[in-house]
């Protein structure tokens, strides 16, 4: 999987993978410091850009701590920091943090910025959201669930709020991952 922009364009299978994976490294932490490393650090030496177009927390802090967790370095961008869009090209943005960085993660308002920048990116781009989906807060969430209740497979998991894009990627979910969903 060379990138990972929503979780109806990725297979069923490297989900369960990276959940499995997830699980396994977050149970490997209990007990530590939360600024300690792991004690295997698959991002050592890396450089992972975290490009927030529009601000957030959560998102923030899970992926600035998490890089940190797994041996890599961060570097935060804002909007207001870059010309993503307006006054250099998506395609160009690609272009120039690849030659810097080994990964990147944005946290945008329009789709199409999202795949422009995945097409000319030779370094693997995560959605860390758009308008229209939030594919890594449903991973979490479907984690969060099988630690709690076992397997999310074949479970009928209700939806209760607007038709944003958490929801957009929780149907999605439904459909890659064999739950049922209501809304």
């Amino acid at each position: 999987m060379r990138h990972f922009l929503d979780i109806n364009a990725t297979d069923t299978e490297d989900l369960k993978s990276m959940i499995a994976q997830a699980r396994a490294m977050k149970d490997a932490r209990a007990g530590r410091p939360k600024g300690t490393p792991d004690d295997e650090l698959p991002l050592k030496g890396q450089m992972v850009a975290l490009i927030f177009e529009k601000p957030s927390t959560r998102t923030r802090v899970s992926f600035d701590m998490g890089v940190r967790q797994m041996g890599g370095e961060t570097m935060l961008l804002t909007g207001q920091e870059m010309q993503l869009g307006h006054g250099e090209s998506i395609a160009d943005t690609a272009r120039v943090l690849s030659r810097y960085v080994d990964m990147i993660m944005i946290r945008t308002f329009e789709e199409s910025a999202l795949h422009e920048l995945a097409e000319y990116a030779s370094v693997p781009v995560i959605n860390g959201l758009t308008n229209r989906t939030h594919p890594c807060q449903i991973m979490a969430d479907v984690m969060t669930f099988e630690e709690h209740r076992g397997p999310i497979q074949g479970k009928k998991v209700v939806w209760t709020g607007d038709g944003n894009n958490v929801c957009a990627s929780f149907i999605h979910a439904a459909g890659q991952l064999g739950f049922d969903r209501t809304r």
